[in-house]
């Protein structure tokens, strides 16, 4: 652990938005208002399992592996994994190259930083169901569609408690300013050793870090391929949320109460491309940056696939602890998607190895409920 010294944006104008909510209280009645306030979340979400997509029926306990693997974080909630089954005991991992995100992430570093998460709930939660799990990568080039070959074996259940999965969630906003306390460090850097580093708020590299996250989000912002693909990806109205099962929702990026009513009625695709709404994503950001105890940078020895991989598993890790600790991690990877930052980063912050990770950290008061949508394991399982 080094310690040194001391996403997706939008927001909206509550004013234009209380305007339009005002005229519909009186339309409708409060109370049916405040109802109509919330958006889509995952808990209104029947859990279903079913058959993979050509038939074959899934145990109740592999559907149940599936689904608490798919609860990993990607990049837009893209969900980019797929699972074909060869029998009940093998099968392959593999990307699903329409919820690849080029635009953002042309090498696919992220997706298989995703696929790593996705693996490492999916040992965890075979564990606790009895199941040994052996797996290679099996991807050469980072466009293979094939990444992982996975066979199960059974042998003596290692129970885990699987709501840590099923409460894990992205915390964007009301971090607190806080100093991480050092036993909270020691489990955070746990899973990466001196891979791990952190600089707390107030010290010269984090604000390097807050200067170049706003700046590389104004630069995304302005690159209108970036931008398009976020537009492809956010779900405005509820009814796209339940029709896709993932994405980012109003909800999931916390605009939520009268604004997230507004957004999901009154804005669109085609709002993403004005220049209101790029000022003002980056203006959430420039808000966000000032709000956290720490910036946690993650890197590795080198990107090959394999190491992308094992990362993501140890960030999954990280990530499945935090809940109980009261802390909230806020990946801001924009820095490490846009040039010339992305290959500035490691050397200013002194580091070696290729940095895979930037997390704002910071401790919470109340720690929400999650609410990012997933598909079912019948969506994206086959046989």
């Amino acid at each position: 652990m080094i310690v040194a010294e001391q996403e997706p944006r939008m927001n909206v104008d509550r004013r234009d938005s209380l305007k339009v909510v005002g005229a519909a209280a009186l339309a409708t009645g409060a109370a049916s208002l405040i109802s109509a306030c919330r958006g889509l979340v995952r808990a209104d979400l029947a859990r279903e399992h079913g058959a993979a997509s050509s038939g074959m029926a899934l145990d109740s306990q592999l559907a149940d592996i599936f689904y608490h693997a798919s609860l990993a974080p990607s990049g837009h909630n893209a969900q980019p994994w797929t699972v074909r089954l060869i029998d009940p005991a093998r099968f392959v991992v593999s990307a699903e190259r329409s919820r690849w995100l080029p635009a953002v992430d042309p090498q696919n570093r992220e997706m298989l930083l995703s696929l790593g998460a996705f693996l490492e709930n999916l040992i965890v939660a075979a564990r606790h169901h009895g199941y040994d799990v052996e797996y290679r990568v099996v991807a050469r080039i980072r466009t293979d569609r094939d990444v992982l070959g996975i066979r199960l074996t059974r042998t003596a259940p290692v129970p885990f408690p699987l709501e840590k999965i099923q409460q894990r969630r992205t915390v964007r906003r009301n971090h607190l300013p806080n100093e991480l306390r050092g036993d909270d460090l020691k489990a955070l850097a746990r899973p990466f050793g001196d891979r791990f580093a952190l600089f707390p708020r107030g010290s010269a590299h984090a604000k390097y870090l807050e200067e170049g996250t706003i700046e590389a989000n104004r630069v995304q912002a302005y690159r209108d391929d970036a931008q398009e693909e976020l537009s492809r990806w956010i779900r405005f109205r509820d009814q796209d949320g339940r029709r896709y099962r993932n994405g980012l929702t109003p909800e999931s990026m916390e605009i939520t109460g009268l604004s997230g009513w507004f957004v999901r009625h009154f804005m669109s695709p085609e709002s993403v491309m004005k220049p209101s709404f790029r000022d003002k994503g980056v203006d959430a950001v420039r808000e966000q940056v000032r709000s956290y105890g720490a910036w946690l940078v993650l890197s590795s020895a080198d990107s090959t696939i394999p190491t992308l991989i094992e990362t993501g598993r140890a960030f999954e890790r990280m990530l499945l602890g935090i809940r109980e600790q009261m802390i909230a991690i806020h990946p801001m990877t924009q820095m490490l998607e846009e040039a010339p930052m992305r290959n500035q980063v490691a050397r200013a912050l002194g580091l070696s190895g290729d940095v895979q990770f930037i997390l704002r950290a910071g401790y919470l008061k109340r720690y929400p409920d999650p609410v990012s949508l997933r598909m079912p394991a019948a969506w994206f399982v086959t046989a």
